[in-house]
């Protein structure tokens, strides 16, 4: 399965092939784009089951607030530079959060049209090398400012309005404050979007509470029209063996269902992944799974800045104190709290994040494809350096199931493949019987043979 859509950074690797000839460093924090998050708000219009943003507010950035962020990146501020400039980062991406961002079309629109006239007043790498990213929960897309905003800057705007797949899944979590659904909304929004030319993001979060709904919801999506669509486990704790169980019977049914209607090279979706996922990593590499120790930059309605939008109170909650390592009005690790935040920060990699409960996860024949959220771990443990697990058991069972999938379709299509089964016989057994995997084995095993 191939992504049809394009991402910003790998446009910019086909595009301009000698930026990622200077990409090749040992600074890890070097990437061909670097996304800088503006909270525009923190309030929102639904009061999704899942959301991880549990302490919401009614706060509303300022416009000079943003323009003091983008002033100092775009004029290379040292207070700023050191952390964030186009050599750094080829390209940036302008996102848009909430609580829900379209709350303040006008505002995202003024932060927009001031980031492009002063990058193009100062001839800045960034006035071509940037794109606009809004995930949103479709509520307020018809109207008239949103609507405004979105045909100015189509060309260069990646929209993403959340649907969990069909209507049943989606109203079972995603509900106004009130308890009134919101799939009809969001699915109008897309249909708009999309009947205009428009690529429209996916995104399906499985959770605990709706993973029954799973198979109806990817198939519903594929009746939608989508073509490529993103779906993954909440890493909040809540999962048990009897869910990874199930799950595996949903992926199963859902790889059957990819196979015989003749999907797997014309859609791609990412509870499958055929040759970096689920198998042991590399130990000299310590990159981590989550881009939030150091790679973004979020800006909350009050101008703190932080490494990710997670690490702000809204999300935090009163779990923890908020990571927080500057401001928009002294720069990037300028006072001594906020540079013994970014060292902390700077300092976490995939060995120190297998600590206490999560030792073992360094050396996991599966640890290839398993995600984390930096911020959650940090929620749940209280420091940086350690990492929840409790979607442990979720990527076994996906393991189990790529397995399954992919040896039946190299064998439905006479490919001379395998998909090894790295996952422990004992592991397995724990969401599966003996019969089933023995059966998993065998396709293995048979494949195997057709390549010999």
């Amino acid at each position: 399965m191939v992504k049809k859509f394009e991402q910003f950074q790998d446009m910019i690797a086909r595009l301009y092939p000698d930026k990622v000839l200077n990409m090749d460093d040992t600074d890890p924090k070097k990437t061909l784009s670097r996304t800088v998050t503006f909270q525009v708000t923190d309030k929102c219009s639904l009061a999704c089951k899942y959301c991880y943003q549990i302490n919401k507010g009614v706060r509303r950035m300022k416009f000079e607030t943003a323009k003091k962020l983008i002033d100092a990146i775009l004029e290379g501020d040292e207070r700023f530079s050191h952390y964030i400039n186009p050599e750094i980062s080829p390209g940036i991406v302008l996102e848009f959060i909430g609580g829900e961002p379209f709350l303040e079309p006008v505002l995202i629109e003024q932060i927009c049209d001031y980031f492009v006239e002063r990058a193009t007043e100062l001839c800045h790498p960034w006035a071509t090398m940037f794109m606009i990213s809004i995930a949103s929960n479709g509520v307020h897309y018809f109207e008239p400012d949103v609507q405004h905003f979105i045909h100015k800057y189509a060309p260069m705007l990646s929209l993403s309005v959340t649907i969990d797949g069909n209507k049943e899944l989606h109203d079972s979590c995603r509900v106004f404050p009130d308890g009134r659904p919101s799939y009809d909304l969001a699915v109008a929004a897309c249909n708009d979007w999309m009947a205009k030319g428009n690529y429209m993001g996916s995104k399906i979060t499985i959770a605990p509470g709706n993973l029954e709904y799973i198979v109806d919801a990817i198939k519903h999506m594929v009746d939608l029209g989508y073509d490529e669509i993103n779906a993954n486990c909440v890493y909040e704790e809540g999962w048990t063996m009897e869910h990874a169980k199930i799950f595996y019977e949903k992926l199963k049914e859902i790889g059957d269902y990819w196979i015989d209607n003749n999907l797997v090279e014309s859609h791609y979706l990412a509870l499958f992944i055929e040759d970096t996922f689920f198998k042991p990593k590399d130990p000299e590499d310590l990159g981590t799974w989550c881009g939030g120790t150091g790679s973004m930059l979020a800006c909350d309605p009050d101008g703190y800045l932080f490494p990710c939008i997670r690490f702000m109170e809204s999300s935090l909650g009163t779990d923890q104190k908020p990571i927080c390592f500057g401001h928009v009005d002294y720069g990037i690790a300028q006072k001594k709290c906020h540079k013994e935040c970014k060292d902390c920060l700077d300092a976490v990699n995939r060995k120190t994040q297998c600590t206490g409960d999560a030792e073992k996860c360094f050396d996991c024949p599966i640890a290839a494809g398993c995600s984390d959220c930096a911020a959650y771990n940090y929620q749940v443990t209280g420091r940086l350096e350690s990492k929840a697990i409790y979607i442990c058991c979720m990527h076994k069972a996906r393991a189990l199931a790529n397995a399954y999938f992919w040896n039946k379709w190299y064998q439905v299509t006479d490919q001379k493949k395998v998909f090894k089964i790295y996952i422990p016989e004992d592991w397995a057994l724990e969401i599966i019987d003996k019969d089933e995997w023995e059966t998993l084995k065998e396709m293995e095993v048979q494949n195997e043979s057709r390549i010999e």
